[in-house]
């Protein structure tokens, strides 16, 4: 017979890799008391893998008992983050069978996992090692078998399913080295076995205790920042979210910007929408309302206006509120947006119950709100004071002199954009006889009124709020957002625009120029490149049209002879509580005025002033 046998295809393996192996929890050698286990862990039963049968020589001298026996965790499904005990002891019995004393620890998750065990939930051990050296001791045409003559053991945990043992490595070996050829074994005839080094392309250096320890305290910091950010924000699902982040190992601003989307996302769901039917938003009667909170003529809420009087509380109760903040009532949102035509096709209907022709009312002219047709984030129902996180500084990037250099540590730069409510009202007078007389759409023209003038405040305070006296900061008061030259303003502006936000990696394909119907008009009366070209720079109508590509809108609300450009999505309005209408009945009383006051909490804040440029004095 030869001396040497033929040579079999290569295997694949993973020096160092993982493996795993699944045993049962006998449950008389558990020790409620001691809190502690006794699990079998290894065996010399053989355990097929994909590269052949395995038998762990389970002998003093083959296992590498050290770290085992130096305190060695006990884990959840492999999980190092997941330590629910330690090991205390170990030893190979006669049966040649290793077996572990492991005690539980006493937080809260340990001891739900200890409890599993004694009521017998959870029966599956799984102990994960590194194969070092082996032996083949029988070689078919099927199949080959090797005894593992040096090998490691250095965790055991309990699973809920045993590890897949078709592929032979570990679910929790998610950073091990990848695949690598493994030269053809090199067969020597001794007697009956045949002895195979296994030999592997060396592995990567491995990390310094030093450098582990670090990745685990980095590691640790981060978890307990998700946590933290999680928490604050529980309004809006922010530990499920945490949670889940952690668990698939995304980084804290991956967190923020799931809670920034869930944040926005709730400004669908407004808390005053009581889903009232079409005829139950006509049902609503604000003079009713009005007429009940004056307790005139012995009117109460519940003898005038018991349906609005059910919603009033119906709002109360989905806010935690006793009752309103202002001492007034609360608007539904389904009765905000209902339709003003109540009676011929042409207006609104009489105003009062005479005959008064609709079309001798004329609204006021009025300036077109903006900012949040553009896209502002609006976020609805807040409670308390509002810290928003956003990123100012970025983690550093460093090359390493070779495979062995620890990384530099490096953090993002967090700062925050604070929101604090700040109060906007609108102030009217209406006559007794007019409460009495009108028609619904008496009442829905004075709410609709209240509402409109509310409603462009909060816009020209995001374009061009002072900060000051009550009110919140705006684009054109927000530090560091870019400016560009309005003198003679051409093409070279206009493009200087665009480039002053890409400059801060903030262009969005939805940004836009907004401006006044003023500069507008000179914008589309000159030529975008010389006077013989027939594009000029403004295409489209005075309200709405394109600029080199992008969106452009006019209003009033923007200071003359001024422009914006920008991703609008990041002005975030904030808003706390709902549109309050309260009353004043003594307005004037020897008249029997009632004065109606609209009171809304909001505020509003620029997330990245990067994403705005302005020109001024535009010529």
């Amino acid at each position: 017979m030869s001396n040497q046998a033929a040579v079999k295809p290569a295997h694949t393996i993973k020096p160092g890799s993982t493996l795993h192996r699944a045993f049962s929890v006998e449950r008389a050698a558990i020790n409620e008391e001691a809190r502690t286990v006794e699990l079998a862990f290894a065996s010399e039963s053989p355990y097929e893998r994909w590269w052949g049968v395995e038998i762990l020589d389970c002998t003093p001298t083959a296992m590498r008992l050290g770290r085992l026996s130096s305190g060695a965790p006990l884990l959840a499904d492999h999980d190092t983050r997941d330590q629910i005990g330690v090991i205390e002891s170990v030893q190979i019995g006669a049966d040649r069978v290793a077996r572990a004393v492991c005690r539980f620890g006493k937080s809260e998750r340990a001891e739900e996992m200890f409890r599993d065990v004694v009521d017998g939930i959870r029966r599956n051990v799984s102990v994960g090692y590194q194969i070092h050296s082996a032996t083949l001791v029988e070689q078919t045409d099927d199949q080959d078998t090797y005894r593992v003559s040096d090998w490691e053991p250095y965790e055991v945990s309990l699973v809920s399913v045993p590890a897949d043992t078709t592929v032979g490595v570990g679910r929790s070996a998610s950073d091990a080295s990848p695949l690598v050829p493994m030269p053809p074994p090199i067969l020597i005839k001794e007697n009956i076995m045949t002895t195979v080094a296994i030999e592997a392309v060396p592995a990567a250096p491995a990390l310094t205790s030093e450098a582990v320890r670090a990745q685990v305290a980095h590691e640790r910091k981060t978890m307990l920042e998700m946590i933290a950010v999680g928490d604050q924000f529980a309004r809006y699902n922010g530990p499920a979210l945490a949670k889940a982040s952690i668990e698939k190992g995304e980084t804290v601003e991956q967190l923020r910007a799931q809670i920034m989307n869930a944040m926005t996302a709730a400004q669908t769901t407004q808390v005053t929408n009581l889903d009232l039917s079409p005829k139950d938003q006509k049902r609503f009667s604000l003079f009713r309302a009005i007429r009940a909170m004056s307790g005139k003529e012995g009117d109460t809420w519940e003898k005038t206006a018991g349906f609005e009087h059910e919603c009033q509380k119906a709002i109360l109760a989905r806010v935690g509120l006793q009752t309103s903040v202002h001492g007034g009532f609360y608007i539904p949102m389904d009765v905000q947006k209902r339709d003003l035509t109540v009676g011929t096709p042409t207006a609104g209907g009489n105003l009062v119950a005479t005959d008064l022709n609709a079309a001798s009312f004329i609204d006021l002219l009025r300036a077109r709100a903006r900012v949040a047709q553009l896209g502002a984030t609006m976020l609805p129902g807040l409670v308390g004071n509002l810290s928003i996180p956003r990123l100012t500084g970025a983690a550093t990037g460093y090359w390493l002199a070779n495979e062995a250099t620890a990384i530099t540590e490096s953090q993002q730069t967090i700062g925050q954009l604070a929101l604090a409510p700040k109060n906007l009202g609108a102030y009217t007078e209406i006559s007794r006889q007019l409460m009495l007389q009108s028609a619904p759409a008496a009442e829905q023209l004075i709410m609709t009124d209240l509402a409109k003038v509310l409603a462009l405040a909060i816009d020209l305070a995001a374009l061009e709020g002072s900060g000051s006296s009550g009110q919140p900061t705006g684009i054109s008061q927000t530090s560091g957002i870019g400016s560009v030259s309005g003198t003679s303003l051409a093409l070279a502006g206009v493009i200087e625009f665009q480039t002053d936000v890409a400059a801060g990696n903030a262009l969005a394909d939805g940004a836009s120029y907004l401006t006044t119907p003023a500069v507008a008009g000179l914008l589309k009366g000159r030529a975008r490149i010389s006077s013989t070209d027939s594009k000029t720079l403004w295409e489209g109508s005075i309200l709405d049209g394109l600029v080199d590509g992008f969106r452009a809108t006019t209003t009033t609300q923007v200071t003359a002879a001024s422009m914006v450009f920008g991703d609008f999505s990041q002005v975030v309005i904030g808003e706390w509580g709902m549109l309050e209408i309260a009353m004043n009945p003594y307005a004037s009383f020897a008249a029997a005025i009632t004065g109606i006051r609209a009171i809304q909490s909001v505020d509003i804040g620029i997330r990245q002033a990067a994403a705005f440029s302005r020109a001024t004095s535009i010529t």
